[in-house]
């Protein structure tokens, strides 16, 4: 569900190979994104809502920090799981993951499997703490859910169908977090999901 990669629209966007940027470039804009993400989610919770970013004072289960600590992270692990599998079977099957995959795929290719894995665990932490931890308690699970979909966008028409995803993916752990209070397992299912899609869609 990351999204470092934006580009503004433009009638002309070319994802040839020498117009893209280096995969040492797109992960440092990436962590030079991040890291302030990071840093003013934990900052909105703390100085503007009086909490941690990564818990919920009001969860919808009822129970110990622990029963809701395991819960979180087995339904993100068994989300994470979901999505993953079900990735190479909607590219194979539907026209829009299989388009989605066209247009992503020559910007990804370039990154490194250090790289990938850096920049799956720094969107999950940071833009789950952001949307989830921070902004969702404000705003909302549905609409956090949405605006979350919609900086996951692109130049072309055929990005929708990202921010939709995005969008649908942003609810899901968003429920983790609101049934929980645990964010953990939002992240969990964010960096795995991500981790892993980016290395299947750079290797096929």
């Amino acid at each position: 569900m990351s999204n470092p990669l934006a580009l503004p629209p433009h009638p002309h966007f070319d994802t040839s190979a020498s117009t893209l940027p280096s995969s040492t470039r797109i992960t440092s804009v990436a962590l030079l994104i991040y890291a302030p993400l990071t840093l003013g989610a934990v900052a909105w919770a703390w100085y503007g809502q009086q909490r941690l970013a990564w818990t919920l004072p009001t969860p919808w289960l009822s129970a110990s920090y622990e029963v809701r600590l395991a819960l979180s992270l087995a339904l993100g692990l068994a989300l994470g799981w979901l999505v993953v599998a079900s990735t190479p079977w909607l590219i194979e099957r539907t026209a829009w993951a299989s388009a989605l995959h066209r247009e992503l795929r020559p910007i990804i290719a370039p990154l490194s499997s250090t790289e990938i894995l850096v920049l799956a665990l720094a969107s999950g932490l940071a833009e789950e703490l952001f949307f989830r931890g921070a902004m969702q308690p404000v705003l909302g699970l549905v609409v956090t859910s949405i605006l979350f979909g919609a900086v996951h966008t692109g130049p072309k028409r055929v990005f929708l169908a990202w921010s939709v995803w995005a969008a649908v993916m942003g609810l899901l752990f968003g429920v983790i977090f609101e049934l929980t209070g645990v964010l953990w397992g939002a992240v969990l299912a964010h960096a795995l999901i991500n981790a892993r899609n980016i290395a299947y869609l750079k290797g096929h």
